[in-house]
């Protein structure tokens, strides 16, 4: 699992996802505001064979409510698989959020631009 800054100082995270059709490397945002676990394009959630788990009422940075479509896929963190939620975007970037970090610390060093994720024991 690679992290890194990229050209305009945001923080990434290259994931290995798994659909029903197929698995992938994605480069997701690490979104410190989001608190779900991932959000990804609807594009890729096509090819990958996302499978429809629910609907689900999110709340917007803005303060909008609105109802998602709720998606299964397997994500591969330091080699464990783990099933989590996805919710879709119509963005091409795909945002990882604090829940798919819960079992690490997460630090942050803009300054050498380096992220360092540390498994909880």
């Amino acid at each position: 699992m690679e992290t890194y800054f990229d050209v305009n100082r945001q923080p990434k995270i290259n994931l290995l996802v798994k659909g029903s059709r197929k698995s992938g490397i994605l480069v997701a945002l690490l979104d410190t505001g989001f608190d779900g676990y991932l959000s990804l394009p609807i594009t890729l959630a096509i090819s990958l064979g996302l499978e429809l788990i629910s609907v689900t009422a999110v709340q917007y940075a803005d303060g909008r409510i609105k109802n998602e479509l709720v998606f299964s896929v397997t994500v591969v963190l330091n080699g464990k698989e783990k099933l989590v939620q996805t919710t879709l975007t119509d963005s091409t970037e795909a945002l990882a959020g604090t829940a798919l970090f819960a079992d690490y610390e997460v630090k942050f060093n803009f300054a050498t631009q380096k992220i360092k994720l540390e498994k909880i024991h």
